[in-house]
């Protein structure tokens, strides 16, 4: 059995999940998935990333237990034990079976890494102004701060983002 994740890990990824779908859900993209979907990438690999995000173009590939190819985002939210399987294995397969966009988010280092794949290269979506931003997903943003609020400040909830976004 897999250890369990830390509570801000835990906090992290339902943020995140709740975010992405509500952005997903209002724009009918397609479906944002949590950590129990498992993505069949080939024989060797079937990987369960924290968020996923899978096209209306791409739902054919769900079947019932799992999806038959890659998503076309998928978001890691890195832990101390898995940290290296996520930023170089998940990211070498991910490239290779063609996830489109890549996010690791790291509590410990209340840092965010975006990637989207260029003919087959991972290229950095840098952040401007401590805005996040997906290509992949036109007009989603997130600000950093958000996600690693200061100790004197709170996290805002998923509904006033949804405001700010423009989504409600």
């Amino acid at each position: 059995m897999a250890s369990p994740a830390s509570f801000e890990h835990a906090k992290v990824q339902s943020f995140l999940l709740t975010t992405f779908s509500n952005f997903v859900h209002a724009r009918q993209l397609g479906v944002v998935l949590g950590e129990n979907a498992a993505y069949r990438l080939n024989e060797d690999n079937v990987y369960q990333p924290d968020v996923s995000f899978l096209s209306n173009d791409r739902l054919h590939l769900a079947g019932e237990v799992r999806v038959n190819g890659a998503p076309d985002l998928a978001l890691e939210v890195l832990s101390p034990s898995s940290r290296r399987y996520d930023l170089v294995e998940k990211r070498i397969n991910y490239a290779r079976f063609g996830v489109r966009e890549y996010w690791t988010v790291d509590p410990v280092e209340r840092s965010v890494s975006v990637l989207e794949q260029v003919q087959g290269e991972w290229l950095p979506i840098q952040a401007e102004e401590g805005v996040l931003r997906s290509r992949l997903l036109d007009g989603f943003w997130l600000r950093l701060e958000w996600l690693f609020p200061a100790a004197d400040q709170s996290r805002p909830n998923e509904l006033e983002i949804a405001r700010l976004q423009g989504l409600i």
